[in-house]
């Protein structure tokens, strides 16, 4: 196999198995009522176990390195409170009250929020051309939310403010550990950010008590979001980096928030206004041309960029 199209594969995998780990999640929310500080605590413990495991198997890394420095432990725990259970719990529950198809494109538009920080630390200076796409995302977003009738909203207020909420969140998520990911590389960071973050949500809801009756099923559609929607689309997004280049592995996890829409209508019989339909491709192409703007470095970039690697997710 051509060596362009497995890493296009890939991270066209990846970015598939996330949009399908959000709708799964949607159905495990509304026929069993699972609840989303249950589903947050056992993926984050379940992946980060894994994902530490194959950081320590299959990358050789020395994975309890990190413990022993008193100071990167501190930003350790700090990107896994605010930044790993922030984007997770946040995205989780605006599924629960909202829908898969809203989150989803709901966070994709944190590369908005990274510019506007890069541009009050002074990183970026202002641009016309990414002002415009700045507006048609916000537009986009209005198309989604109103389904063109700006007076009344077709998504829950909180189901809005949620989905803002976990975009907001990539933003800490993407850039406070950007030294512990160049120091010790994102299957470590991201293994323990996600293993710190569920061990402290067994706190909050302990995983051994679901709250619902486990069935065949629902542990097929648990597995589902923690291999496949988690552990493998990370490992496999990261793979996709030794074989294309990390702008056209971004552009395949654009995947994410098209296939999310994509299964709602299959799986939830949603039917997607024009309106809706026109503002997810009008947020869709701002944002990714936005994030391939000039030196901008979107949520995907900024850590491609600077330290050769992705860790979102």
């Amino acid at each position: 196999m051509d060596t362009k199209l497995k890493g296009i594969l890939l991270a066209a995998f990846g970015g598939s198995m996330w949009g399908l780990s959000g709708v799964v999640a949607q159905v495990l929310f509304n026929r069993y009522s699972a609840s989303t500080e249950w589903l947050v605590s056992t993926r984050l413990l379940s992946a980060g176990i894994l994902i530490l495991i194959y950081s320590r198997m299959v990358k050789k890394d020395n994975i309890f390195a990190i413990i022993r420095n008193s100071k990167d432990l501190i930003q350790l725990v700090l990107f896994s409170v605010f930044g790993m259970v922030g984007v997770q719990y946040l995205f989780f529950k605006t599924i629960e009250v909202s829908s898969a198809s809203v989150a989803t494109i709901l966070q994709f538009t944190a590369p908005l929020f990274v510019y506007f920080y890069m541009l009050l630390r002074g990183e970026k200076h202002l641009k016309v051309q990414e002002l415009f796409l700045v507006f048609t995302t916000f537009f986009g977003v209005l198309l989604i939310v109103t389904n063109g009738n700006f007076t009344q909203m077709t998504v829950s207020p909180i189901g809005f403010l949620l989905g803002i909420g976990s975009a907001i969140a990539v933003v800490f998520y993407t850039l406070q550990p950007r030294n512990l990911l160049t120091k010790y590389g994102p299957p470590m960071i991201v293994g323990w950010g996600m293993l710190i973050g569920g061990i402290l949500f067994q706190f909050i809801h302990p995983f051994w008590q679901p709250g619902f009756k486990m069935t065949g099923q629902s542990y097929l559609l648990l597995a589902v979001i923690v291999l496949f929607g988690t552990a493998f689309s990370f490992i496999s997004y990261l793979a996709s980096l030794n074989y294309i280049e990390a702008s056209l592995a971004s552009i395949m996890t654009a995947l994410e928030p098209l296939l999310a829409a994509v299964f709602s209508v299959f799986v939830f019989k949603k039917i997607f206004g024009l309106y809706e339909i026109m503002g997810i491709i009008i947020v869709l192409v701002s944002v990714l041309i936005l994030s391939n703007l000039g030196n901008h470095k979107s949520l995907k970039q900024v850590a491609v960029k600077e330290i050769e690697r992705d860790s979102i997710r």
